[in-house]
């Protein structure tokens, strides 16, 4: 059924998608999200498919130009091998940044490709079993021109459809109130209602973290979301040991070694794991399984197509993180065939059954919103 399994290309694609409006992280705003689309094809005619954020960053290139042509023409499925070749690209430029994005998204394929050769979907091929799962919603982001009530309706509203766990924004408030009242204001309505407060790393001391985690003491905050730099160990441990709620790091991180540090002085009480930049699927699954051996919570950083993979496959994590295709926050859905947000039912989503990851992208969408492509074919 698969025949040849060795790479015959590699594409890669960069994207830019116009978000409908302007997002406030407080130090930063965003108007567009930009991705890294990536596309494995072996020569018995075996297709993956992943997508990753790059912020711009020329993440294709890294592909294209650095690791596919260590790839093409060899076995797809000797993953640990194809990760090694890898590896040997960075030894001198070191494995993290755009380089680590790179090379996360083509193991990503690869483990893709892997599964379905073997006919099974990913968190089956990993070990994993199928369980209903909570959705954590990233819903609590502002919409211009929305007051404080509005944005705690439109929480509530999304209970009315079985969600219970929802992500806020909070970093462009600078201030604890507002957060306090859109919190409470759910709460009344749905009592059972958690949250996380993504920060975006705008918090520039410990002490104003405690003060505002204070302020939300009591309010169903599951955790307060990587409130400053990852590499402030100290400031973050002290902020971590001193806090009321919990506190998380890890989004967008590429050095496995900077969460492995944070866990190893205990200065975190949720550890937050991005396959699509730490490395592939293997690193993401050793730091989940180091952070449940150290009985710290874990979380998945959004890319749900990937990460239901990653969750299923181990008890690590009791939910997923998904961005709302039906609101103005991220693009992302535009570009694959079928959405894991298309999955959930009543604030859930189970485990999928199509062989490998079920990622497949839009070629009419690739190419209306692609500003480069490139093919690295085998000689």
């Amino acid at each position: 059924m698969t025949g040849d399994t060795s790479i015959e290309r590699i594409e890669t694609w960069a994207v830019d998608l116009p978000l409908p409006g302007a997002l406030s992280f407080g130090a930063f705003t965003v108007t567009a999200r930009q991705y890294a689309a990536v596309r494995v094809v072996t020569e018995g005619g075996l297709v993956a498919d992943c997508l990753g954020h790059t912020r711009r960053s020329p993440v294709d290139v890294a592909i294209s130009d650095l690791l596919a042509p260590r790839l093409v023409g060899k076995n797809a499925l000797e993953t640990a091998a194809r990760f090694e070749d890898m590896s040997l690209v960075s030894r001198a430029t070191d494995e993290d940044g755009v380089i680590g994005r790179a090379r996360s998204l083509l193991d990503i394929c690869l483990w893709d490709l892997k599964a379905q050769a073997r006919g099974a979907p990913l968190w089956k091929l990993l070990g994993g079993t199928s369980r209903k799962l909570r959705v954590a919603l990233v819903e609590g982001y502002e919409i211009a021109g929305e007051s404080e009530d509005d944005i705690a309706e439109r929480l509530i509203a999304r209970a009315g459809q079985g969600y219970r766990f929802f992500k806020l924004e909070a970093a462009h408030y600078c201030a604890a109130e507002p957060v306090r009242r859109i919190l409470t204001r759910v709460r009344q309505a749905v009592p059972d209602a958690e949250f996380t407060c993504d920060l975006a790393w705008s918090w520039g001391t410990a002490r104003q973290g405690l003060e505002a985690a204070e302020m939300w003491r009591d309010l169903g905050i599951a955790w307060i979301e990587d409130p400053m730099a990852r590499t402030r160990i100290a400031e973050i441990g002290h902020l971590t040991r001193q806090s009321p709620v919990p506190v998380g790091v890890g989004d967008e991180c590429t050095r496995a070694r900077d969460l492995e540090a944070l866990m190893d002085h205990a200065a975190i009480d949720v550890v937050r794991v991005d396959a699509t930049t730490i490395g592939g699927i293997g690193p993401a699954l050793s730091l989940a399984a180091k952070a449940k051996a150290l009985n710290l919570r874990v979380s998945y950083h959004v890319n749900p197509e990937v990460h239901r993979h990653c969750v299923f496959a181990s008890d690590a994590a009791d939910h997923i993180e998904i961005f709302p295709a039906d609101r103005p926050f991220d693009c992302s859905h535009i570009l694959i065939e079928r959405p894991a947000f298309d999955d959930i039912k009543d604030g859930h989503i189970e485990a999928p059954g199509t062989p490998g990851t079920g990622l497949k992208l839009k070629d009419d969408m690739l190419e209306r919103y692609a500003y480069r492509h490139a093919v690295q074919k085998r000689a």
